[in-house]
């Protein structure tokens, strides 16, 4: 209503994929900038990511469905970006954040190009907010032109992009319980309601993976149920 959106057709049947992709986006959208996502199951736990160096705080996530619950599986990590400070050249190729996908270096921009949809760097940092949850430096850095494999080419600052994956790393066991709880008490404070029903979250028993070669390695999942409104009311007829 606030953006007077017109429903065009009827409305479609829900199915389980189309209720994880919309409850995945629900939850990031919300823990954001607490928690930025990288890549599809990844999330960082540090507003100013982008500008950090060294080691962070992260989070490898599932989501999937079962009989009475979203069960959302958490397993505490480090993340380590790696940013280049040499200039990439036309012709390379690049990895593009938040989403970790491939792209063609097209052009490299001191400031931002006047030809593009975005007026001045304010105007970029609101776009990445807006639309990535990202809070993207206040000072201005280089840009790139780059194309994905078709469309136009699109204006990336400089520290959105990568050459190579981040690396990610297991945390010692000591260490995994406060970064979920960390990461539990953000998601209830940021998402206390999905689709108007309160969100509970019950903790299931873990599941331990354990690294025959190296006990420092040991890693936890985590597996948390959250009782959605389709299910509960599925429950309730029941």
């Amino acid at each position: 209503m606030k953006f007077s959106l017109i429903q065009d057709g009827a409305i479609r049947q829900v199915t389980p994929e189309m209720f994880l992709m919309c409850f995945r986006y629900t939850m990031t959208a919300r823990i954001a900038p607490t928690c930025n996502t990288i890549g599809y199951n990844y999330l960082i736990n540090n507003r100013n990511f982008l500008s950090t160096s060294g080691p962070q705080d992260g989070m490898k996530y599932q989501v999937s469905l079962n009989d009475s619950s979203t069960v959302l599986e958490l397993k505490p990590i480090k993340i380590i970006l790696i940013h280049s400070d040499e200039n990439y050249q036309p012709g390379d190729c690049v990895r593009v954040f938040p989403s970790l996908n491939k792209a063609i270096v097209e052009e490299y921009c001191e400031t931002l190009p006047q030809s593009g949809s975005f007026k001045c760097y304010q105007d970029l940092r609101r776009h990445w907010k807006n639309i990535h949850g990202y809070r993207i430096p206040e000072a201005e850095c280089s840009y790139y032109r780059v194309r994905f494999w078709c469309g136009e080419p699109f204006t990336y600052p400089k520290l959105c992009l990568t050459q190579n994956f981040p690396i990610i790393t297991p945390m010692p066991k000591s260490a995994e319980e406060p970064v979920l709880s960390r990461f539990i008490a953000t998601l209830k404070t940021k998402m206390p309601y999905f689709l108007g029903i309160p969100l509970l979250i019950k903790s299931d028993s873990e599941n331990r993976n354990i690294s025959a070669n190296d006990v420092s390695n040991d890693t936890y999942t985590q597996a948390v149920s959250l009782c959605t409104p389709t299910q509960r009311s599925t429950q309730q007829k029941r």
